[in-house]
């Protein structure tokens, strides 16, 4: 093939990570032609209302798979953990790319801090991020906000003037590192705001996230194309951590965070649902004697071990 369409949404990140996966494919194949095509998405048109009220997160999907089935993009670029569970007709994650800061950051007004004995305001529509922040911090009120990464930091610059969102006034916001570091936003933005990266293992991170996915037709050049451009590991994490929403029957969306990682000692896979937390370890024999069994190999143990978490998170539901 000699050229590839590369459809986006058109925000500042996702053509961050459109411009990503362009040089991703100039390394693998300097003789093909790129394209980046901007597509406008559900969830981009409607700021005003929270995820929850206007749908999923395939609200960020949705327009991009059908740009793709209609053969008006060869490959659509995503944040992973905006996917829906079930992709769209025919279509398959083609690669992904090596992923990002896995962390979640409070973003404070320089030299802010968290008010101890009243109420502290942080703006998240994240149902995780609520559920997590509430148990961490005292005195915490979550509130919706939306828009991109430059809108909800002038909101929260805002807020120590007048009222920024509908009447609120925020003193604190939490964001994706990725994201920031894919922006350079920290950077840019350190003499306005502190920024305090948040443990993972304290504050589990949604599953897939800081992944770039590649999206494309089964069987099309394109696909076969972008195989060659996947980071295995972060492949293994991405369908290690979409086994644990397909085995507790959710959407990304919901209260649910999943963290898979390669350590000395094999597969770790922390998972968290309704509250209830579990780690899971799996050791680093995969009894194969070819690096591709192993790699196989690797990939069911990852597998198991995300639908026994699940099961655990479930099982401690009920009591």
């Amino acid at each position: 093939m000699n050229k590839i369409r590369i459809g986006t949404r058109g925000s500042k990140l996702a053509l961050k990570q459109a411009s990503l996966v362009q040089e991703a494919i100039s390394r693998a194949d300097s003789g093909i032609e790129t394209e980046i095509i901007v597509v406008h998405t559900k969830g981009d048109k409607i700021q005003d209302k929270p995820l929850t009220e206007i749908g999923d997160k395939g609200v960020f999907a949705s327009e991009l798979e059908k740009s793709l089935q209609d053969g008006e993009i060869d490959i659509a670029v995503h944040s992973a953990k905006d996917l829906p569970m079930t992709l769209g007709k025919g279509l398959n994650i083609a690669a992904v790319l090596p992923r990002g800061d896995v962390r979640d950051v409070l973003v404070l007004p320089k030299g802010g801090e968290l008010p101890a004995g009243r109420s502290f305001i942080v703006g998240t529509g994240s149902r995780r991020r609520q559920q997590q922040a509430g148990r961490i911090w005292e005195n915490v009120v979550c509130e919706n906000i939306r828009g991109n990464v430059d809108t909800r930091l002038q909101k929260l610059k805002n807020s120590n003037h007048e009222t920024a969102d509908g009447g609120i006034a925020y003193q604190g916001i939490l964001l994706a590192k990725a994201g920031l570091d894919r922006l350079d936003m920290i950077s840019r933005y350190e003499p306005e705001f502190d920024f305090y990266p948040l443990s993972p293992e304290q504050f589990l991170p949604a599953a897939c996230q800081g992944i770039i996915a590649v999206e494309a037709l089964q069987g099309a050049a394109s696909e076969v194309f972008c195989r060659d451009i996947t980071d295995a590991e972060t492949e293994l994490c991405f369908l290690v951590e979409r086994e644990v929403l397909s085995a507790l029957s959710a959407d990304c969306s919901e209260a649910i965070a999943a963290w898979c990682r390669q350590e000395a000692d094999g597969l770790t896979l922390d998972v968290m649902y309704a509250g209830n937390r579990q780690r899971l370890v799996c050791g680093e024999d995969f009894r194969s004697e070819t690096e591709d069994g192993k790699e196989n190999a690797r990939l069911r143990a990852g597998l198991a071990m995300a639908r026994q978490a699940a099961k655990l998170v479930k099982e401690k539901e009920r009591f």
